[in-house]
C-alpha cells in the first residue's frame, strides 16, 4: 500500500473542518483577535514557518497547509521553500504565507498541530532508515496510529523513507499467534486458509519458533506471502531468514530501536515493523509568526 502526495492533497475534508472547529469554533472566529483588532478584519498580512527545533528534521504536511487555508480564506500567496521529504535545517524558513491577517492569526495553530506531528512521524523514520543504509532490510510502520491521522501518519512514514504495512484489518490477512493458538497450532491455522488466497489479499503469518516456520514451508508456503519473525533472537531469526531465502520474505516484529535496528538488519531480514515510527514520534518545535 502507498499513499501519493496527491491522496494527501484529496483527504476527506472533514478532518480538517474538524481541527478548526475544535480550535475556532462554528462559525469560524477568534475572538481575542476580534475584539481588541477589529481594524485587521481588511488587513493583510504576512506570516513565516520556521523550525525551532535544535536539529534538522524532515518535512511532512505541505498538502495540510493548503487545505487549512482554503478552508479559511481564498485569498493567499504561499511561497513553498520546503517540499515533503526535504530536510530543514535549526532555524530554516520553511513557508512564506501573505493573505488575510484574520485568516493567518486563526489558521495558525491548526497548522502547526498537523505539521509538528507528521513532521515528527517522518524524522524518526528517516533516523531508522539512516540506521540500517547499506542493507537490504526495509523499514515498515504498524497500526499504531492516532485516530483520525493514519493516512497521513503513514504518508509521513514514506516522507521519512519508510514503507508501508497494510492500511488496516481489511486489506491484508494477518495471523497472529493469538489466532493459531485459538486454532490449536500452526497446522490448523493453514488448513483454514483458503488455497488461493494470496491472489486476493497479503498473507503475512507470525512464527514464534524455528519448528512454526518449518510447518509454513513444508505444509503450505504457496498460502503465505510474508513470514513475521515475532520476538527472536538475533541467531535463530538469521537462521530463519536463511530458511525463507528464494520462498518467501520475511519481516521482524517486536520491540524494535533506534539501538537494535542495526543487529537486526544485518540478520538479513527483508522488512522490519517500527510501532514508535507512529506511537512515540512526539513532535518537532516549528513557529508561525505573523508580521
Amino acid at each position: 500500500m502507498t499513499l501519493s502526495s496527491w491522496q494527501l492533497n484529496s483527504i476527506d475534508s472533514s478532518l480538517i473542518e474538524l481541527a478548526l472547529k475544535e480550535d475556532l469554533g462554528h462559525p469560524f472566529r477568534d475572538m481575542t483577535t476580534a475584539t481588541l483588532f477589529p481594524e485587521l478584519e481588511r488587513a493583510r498580512a504576512t506570516a513565516k514557518i520556521i523550525s525551532k527545533h535544535p536539529e534538522p528534521i524532515v518535512f511532512c504536511g505541505l498538502p495540510l497547509i493548503k487545505a487549512i487555508l482554503n478552508q479559511l480564506t481564498p485569498d493567499y500567496q504561499l511561497q513553498v521553500l520546503i517540499h515533503d521529504g526535504d530536510t530543514v535545517a535549526p532555524g530554516e524558513t520553511l513557508f512564506n504565507i501573505e493573505g488575510s491577517a484574520n485568516a493567518l492569526l486563526m489558521a495558525e495553530r491548526t497548522i502547526l498541530n498537523f505539521i509538528q506531528r507528521l513532521s515528527a512521524v517522518a524524522s524518526l523514520t528517516k533516523k531508522f532508515v539512516d540506521a540500517v543504509h547499506g542493507t537490504t532490510m526495509k523499514i515498515l510502520d504498524t497500526r499504531k496510529t492516532t485516530p483520525g491521522f493514519r493516512h497521513l501518519e503513514k504518508y509521513a512514514v514514506q516522507c521519512g523513507g519508510g514503507v508501508n504495512h497494510r492500511m488496516g484489518l481489511y486489506d491484508a490477512l494477518m495471523v497472529k499467534d493469538t489466532h493459531i493458538d485459538a486454532l490449536g497450532g500452526m497446522s490448523q491455522a493453514l488448513q483454514r486458509l483458503p488455497e488461493n488466497i494470496t491472489e486476493k489479499y497479503p498473507v503475512i503469518i507470525e512464527v514464534r519458533t524455528q519448528d512454526e516456520l518449518n510447518i509454513v514451508l513444508e505444509k503450505a508456503p504457496h498460502k503465505v506471502s510474508r513470514v513475521l519473525l515475532d520476538n527472536m533472537s538475533l541467531e535463530e531469526m538469521a537462521k530463519c531468514v536463511k530458511l525463507c531465502q528464494n520462498i518467501m520474505p520475511t519481516e521482524a516484529s517486536g520491540n524494535m530501536s533506534l539501538n537494535t535496528i542495526r543487529a537486526v538488519a544485518e540478520t538479513g531480514v527483508d522488512f522490519a515493523s517500527v510501532g514508535k515510527l507512529t506511537h512515540s514520534a512526539g513532535s518537532v518545535d516549528l513557529s508561525m509568526k505573523t508580521i
